[in-house]
Order: C-alpha cells, then sequence, then structure tokens
C-alpha cells in the first residue's frame, strides 16, 4: 500500500520527526480553510502517490488562504503520473536554503538507504546523468543503522560537516521510522536544509507491506482512495484475526479477481498451481499459504475462500512433502462446507491431497456428494485441468 504524503507525514510526525503540520483537503473551501488554521505562507500539493509532482503543477505557493484556495482550483483535475488530482495537500511552506535527498528500500541482500547532497524535483535527472551523486550502504538488519553510520553516509555524499551530528540523527530515527512502518519504501525529497539551519521533511513518500497491515489498524481501515494500495477485504482481514487467533501454524490469504480458489500451502508448488491455472485458461481467485497444527486455521482459510462471492470453483493441491495429515485438510474442509452451507455438487471442489493419513482422508470426503478427490499420484497438471474443466462446464 502506497501511502499519500498527509498519511505519511502523519506518521513521521507522530514518531518526533520534523515534517511539516498539514491538512488534506478534497475541495477549494476545505484548502482555503486548511491554509487559514495554518496560517502564514503554505504550500499547495496535488495529493496522488506519485513523484514529480511539481514538474506537472501540481504543487504551488500561495501567501494566504485565498492564494491557496486559487491553487488549488487550479491544481484539482491534474493527471500526475496517469492519476487525477481529487485532493491536495495544504502545509506550512519553509523557508528552504537548500535541499538533500533521502531514501530506505531494499537491496537483493539488506535494507539499503541511498543519500545525495542534491535532492529536489530534479533527482531523476541526477540519478541519470550524475549517478555518483547518490550514495547507496546496507544497512545491517539486526542491528538498524546507527547515527555514526549514518553520518558516515552523509560524508561520502559530500555535505557539510557542521551538518553532519544533526543528519546523522534523523537518518537514524529515519530508519527506525522505516522498519517500524513495515515500510518497503520511505523517500524523503526533498530533505530540507531551512534559512535557521534547521532540517524538515518537505516531501515525504511510503509504501508499506500489505502482509503487515495487520500490525497498523488505521492504514488498514483507509479507503483504497485514500490509502491508494488494495483495501483489505473483509475476508483477508477474517483471515488475519484467525491467524493471531488460533495457536500453531500460519496461514495467509490474498485475494484476486478470478473465480477459482487456491487452497494450497504457498511455497512454489502453490505459485506452480497458479500459473498452471492461468495456463488452462481458468482465473485464480486467491492466493494462500498456511501451515496449520489444528483444523481451525485451514477452517478459516476455508471460510475465507466460500464466502467469497466470485468462486465458482475450488482446487485443494497439498504435497506429499509438506507431511500434514491429509485428515486436517478435509476435516477443516467439512467443517467449512456445513457452516457455510456450501452444496459441492453445486460447487465444483477438488481435492489433489497425498500423504499420511490419505486412506482415513478420502472416506471423510466420500461421505460428502459431489467432493471431487483425485486419483492417488495425480499430477498438479491433471488436477488444474479437472478444477477448471468443472468450473467451466458449471456455467456459473
Amino acid at each position: 500500500m502506497k501511502l499519500l504524503e498527509d498519511r505519511a507525514k502523519a506518521w513521521l510526525r507522530g514518531r518526533g520527526l520534523p515534517a511539516p503540520e498539514g491538512a488534506a483537503a478534497a475541495s477549494v473551501a476545505e484548502a482555503r480553510e486548511a491554509a487559514r488554521a495554518l496560517g502564514g505562507r503554505v504550500a499547495v500539493k496535488g495529493l496522488v502517490a506519485a513523484g514529480r509532482r511539481g514538474k506537472a503543477g501540481a504543487v504551488k505557493l500561495a501567501a494566504d488562504a485565498e492564494a491557496a484556495a486559487a491553487a488549488a482550483a487550479a491544481i484539482f483535475g491534474l493527471e500526475v503520473a496517469g492519476q487525477r488530482v481529487a485532493q491536495v495537500y495544504v502545509e506550512q511552506a519553509m523557508e528552504i536554503a537548500s535541499e538533500l535527498y533521502l531514501s530506505f528500500g531494499f537491496g537483493r541482500f539488506a535494507p539499503q538507504v541511498v543519500a545525495s547532497r542534491r535532492g529536489g524535483v530534479d533527482i531523476e535527472a541526477i540519478a541519470s546523468e550524475a549517478p555518483a551523486a547518490l550514495v547507496t550502504a546496507d544497512v545491517d538488519p539486526i542491528l538498524g543503522l546507527r547515527p555514526w553510520e549514518a553520518a558516515r553516509l552523509w560524508e561520502r555524499a559530500g555535505v557539510e560537516s557542521k551538518l553532519l551530528p544533526a543528519l546523522a540523527s534523523l537518518t537514524a530515527r529515519l530508519y527506525d521510522a522505516f522498519e517500524a512502518a513495515d515500510a518497503l519504501m520511505l523517500e524523503i525529497n526533498p530533505l530540507a536544509v531551512t534559512r535557521e539551519g534547521s532540517l524538515t521533511l518537505v516531501g515525504a513518500m511510503m509504501e508499506v507491506d500489505d502482509s503487515a497491515l495487520f500490525r497498523h489498524p488505521d492504514w488498514q481501515a483507509l479507503p483504497p482512495e485514500d490509502g491508494v494500495g488494495r483495501l483489505l477485504s473483509e475476508r483477508e482481514r477474517a483471515v488475519i484475526e484467525a491467524d493471531r487467533k488460533f495457536a500453531g501454524g500460519a496461514i495467509r490469504y490474498i485475494e484476486l479477481d478470478g473465480d477459482i480458489a487456491l487452497f494450497v500451502s504457498g511455497g512454489g508448488a502453490g505459485l506452480l498451481q497458479h500459473d498452471l491455472v492461468v495456463a488452462a485458461g481458468g482465473r485464480v481467485a486467491n492466493h494462500s499459504d498456511l501451515s496449520p497444527a489444528s483444523v481451525d486455521k485451514p477452517a478459516a482459510l476455508f471460510d475465507a475462500i466460500f464466502t467469497n462471492p466470485k468462486v465458482k470453483g475450488a482446487l485443494v493441491g497439498m504435497n506429499y512433502l509438506q507431511l500434514l495429515p491429509c485428515t486436517v485438510v478435509t476435516e477443516a474442509l467439512l467443517i467449512s462446507l456445513k457452516r457455510n452451507n456450501v452444496d459441492a455438487t453445486r460447487l465444483p471442489i477438488v481435492l489433489r491431497v497425498f500423504g499420511p493419513k490419505e486412506d482415513e482422508a478420502r472416506a471423510m470426503a466420500a461421505t460428502v456428494p459431489g467432493l471431487r478427490y483425485m486419483r492417488h499420484g495425480a499430477t498438479l497438471g491433471e488436477a488444474v485441468r479437472e478444477i477448471v474443466a468443472a468450473v467451466k462446464a458449471s456455467g456459473a
């Protein structure tokens, strides 16, 4: 999920970091009121999850509330990187002496920090034309970024020595915020040095891991137009809650746009089944990941599958190497079918569940009319073709 600037800065300010005060506005009147509340000179920015807003005309300075209203009127409706501006962000304008660049993300093997003494709207051109101006360092994922390491980074970037103590401290604190947010990316551009010599986070963009949103309920509840990233469905939230509630193992459920549900254990085999469904002409309704120790978590995962109104069929695909008793999966399936009133004669369900207690699982499945338990040794491809053909034949 990409957080818009108002949310990203609110998070940073909440951790005591120096981001200017501001407010989102969805109309010219709201922009005027926000500017009046802030007082003095303000910046009015198109509130979209994209860079290069300044070059697109979506950032304007305004001397007072009326000028802010005029700026907002000019920005609403602009298109920035394919996104139409429906909200603006009105914040205190800073007297900037110089602009720096700072970002956090992930390299191949560790988190990374990138710094440059040349920040601002031309950062992409700088990265292309003068890549040496951007200094990169790996961050120890256990120890984090210590202030003295941040000081060395900025020293390599060519920042004047009098700024190093404050920059080092701020950079280390920003990395802590990046880590605490479960962020995939945090970019501060510009990191401004004011005329008084203080540091302020004038531009901030942050993207957080969808799978970690259960730790951030405020962001989890954001509407799509606010949080930009995909809003979690009720079923995804229910699986997250069940994973926290029930002991043993783990479950994960990510909803997609298709109609063939996958109850798979993740990893390479799960991805392969996904690809095989697509190759066979089907559309996948979800991806799953599980390592259960009892029936509670897999039953919750089945509940999410069977309460998804888009689902027209389900493939239950588990392998020998998972060493999970087949009866655990089958019992969870039967529990969920009963409590969700699912008729397996109408909703095709194909089981390819091989391993310990397979014979007992087959006997359990045989008590439910319509369940299709694949013959022992059937391949992943055969199971996929069975469910895709069954969904097409059902005409649902």
